[in-house]
């Protein structure tokens, strides 16, 4: 069933040796290569796979998740800063069977600091931050294709970020691999 959906991350190393297409790091790269890919393969269903971080109360590092909920935000305007004219709406979408669902906002870069990341958690409430969710899932919309993301967390969202990232994304990587082929394995039955 892998044949049957199309299966994107950000970079080579979230796919592994899995059939699929790397769409860039960030939401403008995601979005583009994404767009791009729907027009050439139109229909197919895309499953997003890669590494996210957790905001406080969310799921912790080691988890697989899929999404239900998508946001869009920018720090300006959660700072206050400024404001989004006609801010992109939250998006829901499908969750992958098997795995926990939580809400998902993708933003520009990774939050490294705490009270940005408490009043971005707040403001969704949201789960988890990941780069190129909602990109893609906004071109897969505006196609009517459907979308699914399975993430593995790496860390949690602040300070450390980075350097729980990198002590983690190897292995949560394989691991995200590794469930995303059980859950589209064919089903094999008797009879």
């Amino acid at each position: 069933m892998l044949s049957a959906v199309h299966i994107v991350a950000a970079v080579p190393s979230e796919l592994g040796d899995l059939p699929g297409s790397p769409l860039g790091v960030g939401p403008v790269a995601a979005a583009v290569a994404a767009a791009s890919l729907l027009m050439s393969r139109p229909g197919a269903p895309l499953v997003l796979i890669g590494t996210a971080g957790s905001f406080a109360g969310g799921p912790p590092p080691g988890s697989v998740i899929t999404t239900a909920r998508l946001g869009f935000a920018d720090p300006t305007a959660t700072l206050g800063l400024g404001y989004v004219p006609l801010a992109p709406p939250p998006l829901h979408v499908e969750a992958l069977p098997g795995f926990p669902a939580f809400d998902v906002l993708t933003r520009l870069g990774v939050t490294t600091d705490a009270a940005l990341a408490a009043r971005l958690a707040a403001e969704g409430p949201w789960h988890v931050e990941h780069m190129e969710a909602y990109a893609v899932a906004w071109a897969c919309h505006q196609a009517g294709v459907r979308f699914s993301a399975l993430l593995g967390i790496t860390n949690w969202v602040g300070p450390e970020a980075h350097l729980e990232w990198k002590e983690r994304h190897v292995e949560v990587e394989e691991h995200v691999r590794r469930a995303l082929t059980v859950a589209l394995a064919p089903r094999v039955t008797n009879g």
